[in-house]
This record gives structure tokens, sequence and C-alpha cells, in this order.
């Protein structure tokens, strides 16, 4: 059995799952390179970048983070503590605050506050009087500004059903998920992670998406069924991607590759088309090569019944993809 193709750019590995086409055309909107989770009540973290785009759940969106990070589309780095469960492991976990002597959560919390000047402590309440401002309940001084007539030096807390007052609560941590009570020992102190994307993913996706965007539109137009990224399935049995696979109302196949390149491509890219075509045989073959090819690949084309469409940019093929269109296709009898 033949091994898989290996992807020869990130493009190709990401158009192989539409999950992360639509990952991808999100980020180069919006200018993201960084999947930040948030925090929902009903789930715990979870990632909205994935879950709008890609219309999945939040346990789906952790699968295509883990695709992401195997396929080397990215990464993970620390972003945040959370508190799980040690039973279920959500992190829906209630806080309560219980008063040692009778378990009772009904308490009351007080700021203690002192006076500077003289020292004397005492419970909010104590330091305030009718009008609401603060004065001293020993000498009756006022105390306009923390820090030179008063400062905070700690909390209390009263118990509203047996009176007692504490320095410290009881607390204890319930999950609202599985509704057990659970120890400050018990809890999981687990991390949940930012994820950074491959700029150089994103760049390549976004140049080749953006290149690929205006040919299906212009076979659209011209009455083709489109699927991009297409796949047809060989005489061998071998599925086969490309780039653009459309149909016209004849049921005629028609397959578009596009290859981008900073220099002239070479033959390979002819050897790597007609390799899918001698295969899956589709009625018609287009290649857009940007910028171009060199001399000796494009007198190769014509010998594997190769299209090759030429430009600098994807507006120069336009115009010629238009007229080959426009042309019916003819299927040798």
């Amino acid at each position: 059995m033949a091994s898989p193709a290996i992807p020869t750019s990130y493009y190709s590995i990401i158009v192989s799952d539409s999950r992360l086409v639509c990952l991808f055309e999100h980020l180069v909107k919006e200018t993201k390179d960084v999947l930040l989770p948030e925090f929902d009540p009903q789930h715990g973290h979870i990632y909205p970048d994935i879950i709008n785009s890609c219309k999945v759940t939040p346990q789906e969106a952790v699968e295509i983070i883990n695709k992401i990070v195997s396929l080397g589309l990215g990464k993970t780095e620390y972003h945040d503590q959370v508190l799980k469960c040690p039973y279920c492991g959500s992190e829906r976990i209630r806080v309560y605050f219980h008063c040692p002597s009778c378990n009772s959560t009904q308490l009351y919390k007080e700021l203690l506050l002192e006076h500077i000047r003289d020292g004397v402590i005492g419970p909010f309440s104590r330091f305030k009087d009718p009008s609401g401002a603060l004065v001293c309940p020993s000498c009756g001084a006022k105390l306009d500004i923390e820090g030179r007539d008063y400062r905070t030096i700690g909390v209390w807390y009263r118990c509203l059903n047996c009176y007692k007052q504490v320095d410290m609560p009881k607390i204890t941590y319930l999950c609202i998920a599985c509704k057990r009570e659970v120890t400050a020992h018990g809890l999981v102190i687990a991390s949940v992670p930012r994820v950074l994307i491959n700029k150089v993913a994103i760049e390549d996706f976004s140049r080749q998406h953006l290149a690929i965007r205006p040919i299906v539109n212009e076979l659209k137009a011209a009455g083709y069924s489109v699927n991009s990224p297409g796949t047809l399935i060989g005489k061998s049995g071998t599925m086969h991607s490309f780039d653009i696979v459309g149909i016209d109302k004849s049921g005629n196949t028609l397959v578009v590759d596009v290859a981008i390149s900073k220099e002239a491509l070479n033959e390979s890219v002819i050897l790597n088309a007609f390799v899918k075509v001698l295969d899956t045989n589709p009625a018609k073959t287009l290649l857009v090569c940007i910028p171009g090819l060199t001399e000796s690949a494009k007198k190769l084309a014509p010998l594997y019944g190769i299209t090759v469409l030429e430009g600098t940019s994807v507006s120069e093929i336009i115009t010629p993809l238009k007229s080959i269109l426009s042309q019916k296709i003819v299927v040798p009898s």
C-alpha cells in the first residue's frame, strides 16, 4: 500500500480539514494569531474563536487544538490556573464560607479598621456615624483619608446563626456538576492554555486561499458546481486532492491546482499535477502558476494535457480563465 502523500505546504495541511479552513479564514479576517480561552459557566474554559468559526462543540474545539499542535500549525502555552473537581473534572466549582462553630453559611464579613493616631481597632460599622462619615468611636476624630487617618488591617466574620465572631471561616468547595463537596486538599489544580498559531502558516494560507477564492467565484459564475478543496478517486482507488474541482452542467469535470512561489516554478509542479490527472482522468485540467513557469516547465505542460495560466497575480489570470470557461469542454471520444 502506498504511503500517504506528505503535504508540501501549510496550506495543503489546512485544506485537508474543512474545520481548519473555517478557523484560518477567521484568523485572517480578524488578523489574529492567538486563541484565548474564556470561562463559560456551563462548560468551563472554552475557545470561542474555534467554536464560533468552526460551528463545533467545546469538546470538538479541544480536538481541533490538539490537531493544530500535532500538525505543526501552532503550539500551546500557559494562560491561567484552573481548579477542577477531583471526581468529575468539572471547572464549575462554588466556594462556601462556613462558621467553624456551627457550620452555618450565614456569615457577615466586615472590614477591620485602625485609627492610626490612637490605635483604636474595630469593625467598619463601629467607625461609621449616622451620616455615613468615618469617625473614631473612641475620640470622635473624623477619619477622612485612608493611610493618613486610618488603615484597613483585616477582616472578621460574624455568624448570623450562632453570633460568634471569627477571624477565618471554614472554607469548602462544591462541584456544581456532580454536587459533591470537595476540600481544598482534594481540589485539582490544573492549567488552561492559550494557542499560538504559526504565523508562517497563516501567511501561507492567506496567500494561497485568497488566490483560490477568485477562481472559485469565476467557475460558479460560469455555471460550475464547485468544491474547494475537492477530491477525486482515481482508477487506482487512491483519493486525490485538488485545490478546486468543478463540474459543468454536462457533468464534465474540471480540476484546478494553484501553485504560488516567489520564483518561476519548475517541472516538478507539472509532474505533481500529472500524477493526479493520470489517475483521475478529468475532462480538463488547469494549473495556475504565480508568478509563472520556467521555460522547460512550459514545454512540458502541453505534453501532459495540462493548461497553464501564468501571471504575477491572480487578477492577471482571470481574463484568460474566463475565456477558457466560456468554451465548451470537448471530451475525447
